[in-house]
């Protein structure tokens, strides 16, 4: 079904842009016909690899070509496709309105009939399409800077009521979805792991979609993270992502690396200055995939020992409904990445009821980190990748 609607949708893309950009253009037909056919073999070919991925045929030089060259083109048209639909949709009301009141009003009471001017309509629709491109080439090369470069470290304080002196100060570096994959890979891992490194915090944790593609195509890629160092451990819970890669074999590497999975579990970390109850759960869609990984925060927080503080690792924000009523006092989550880029940073407020940053749910506060790395286009723009260091407080 996914791959149903992935195609659909580069269909309709590859109609649309060629419908209202290629074909209008001043251009010879031998020179159109290659715009389609670049359209098409960018957005058909990218999702062919995409599908020789995961039957584990993807292998060569050739193909991260075709990544990179058909992820930031799909990146690319869809800053295109959007301003395109937002100047074209007032022109189909306008004409639609116009074809009704044609209908309406009988031809002998019109005072003249005047057919458009399809010339001046085809100057006007290149020369939009010429200030579109002007306009989305250099977006997405910005967004393009700002996906690949180094992350920002947000710092953030976590307010507990009733923390324990011994506690206050605690600090936890988080990343999240680092999507290691098509065109994230060993030299980035190994600059995201200095950088975390670097924060010298008491712990780090890593929520989800950490990869995207099996261990035989990634192990050299994730090698970095066996260096991720903090004294009281590094922790992580799965992503949605890691069950379209093979969850059972990526938790069994995530231990060869020195990672801790928890998956609807919990274990105590005492300082000698106070306990601290880290749980995790597994994606909050997971047994979609995976019935027996079944997300349950009620479960991870079961039989948990004495503790000062309860913090839970899950992927998708929407676990905090069920996190609050097993009386977590805070929630790390990922999996929003903030929308990425425009205009998606807006749509994404649509489909998830908390999207950034630091918020209060009830009695459990909630911190989404919008993404170490990025998923899909090589793009960010309105969100900028990011390593989160959370210090606890008392409230």
């Amino acid at each position: 079904m996914w791959l149903v609607i992935v195609l659909s949708v580069a269909t309709l893309l590859t109609v649309y842009l060629g419908w209202r950009l290629i074909n209008p253009a001043p251009l010879p037909l031998r020179w159109k016909l290659m715009g389609w056919l670049t359209v098409a073999l960018l957005l058909y070919g990218q999702r062919l690899v995409w599908v020789l991925s995961r039957s584990g045929q993807r292998e060569g030089v050739l193909f991260t070509l075709f990544d990179w060259a058909g992820y930031t083109f799909l990146g690319l048209v869809s800053l295109v496709a959007v301003m395109m639909v937002v100047r074209d949709i007032p022109i189909l009301i306008q004409r639609t309105l116009s074809g009704i009141r044609k209908l309406t009003v009988r031809r002998s009471k019109r005072p003249y009939f005047i057919e458009p001017n399809r010339e001046r309509r085809r100057f006007l629709l290149n020369a939009t399409n010429a200030a579109i491109l002007t306009t989305a080439v250099p977006l997405a090369g910005f967004a393009f800077y700002e996906a690949r470069r180094e992350p920002t470290v947000i710092r953030n304080e976590l307010k507990v009521i009733g923390l324990p002196d011994g506690l206050d100060g605690f600090t936890i570096a988080q990343i999240s979805d680092t999507h290691i994959g098509p065109t994230i890979g060993r030299d980035w891992v190994r600059m995201v792991v200095d950088d975390v490194n670097a924060l010298g915090a008491d712990m780090i944790v890593h929520t989800g979609d950490m990869v995207d593609g099996s261990v035989a195509q990634l192990k050299d890629s994730v090698r970095p993270l066996a260096d991720l160092k903090a004294p009281y451990g590094v922790w992580m819970c799965t992503g949605n992502h890691e069950y379209y890669s093979g969850v059972e074999q990526w938790l069994a590497e995530a231990r060869r690396l020195g990672m801790t999975p928890l998956n609807n579990e919990n274990r105590i970390i005492d300082t000698g200055k106070g306990r601290l109850l880290l749980a995790g759960v597994t994606d909050y869609r997971s047994a979609q995939r995976y019935p027996a990984h079944q997300s349950s925060p009620g479960q991870a927080k079961s039989n948990a020992p004495e503790h000062d503080v309860s913090i839970l690792l899950a992927h998708q924000p929407v676990s905090v409904y069920e996190a609050s009523l097993a009386r977590f006092d805070v929630q790390l989550s990922g999996h929003t990445h903030g929308g990425q880029f425009f205009p998606w940073t807006l749509a994404i407020h649509l489909f998830q009821p908390y999207v950034r940053g630091l918020n209060q749910h009830e009695n459990t506060l909630l911190y989404i980190n919008v993404g170490t790395g990025y998923w899909g286009p090589p793009m960010r723009l309105g969100t900028e990748p990011e390593i989160s260091l959370h210090t606890l407080r008392k409230a």
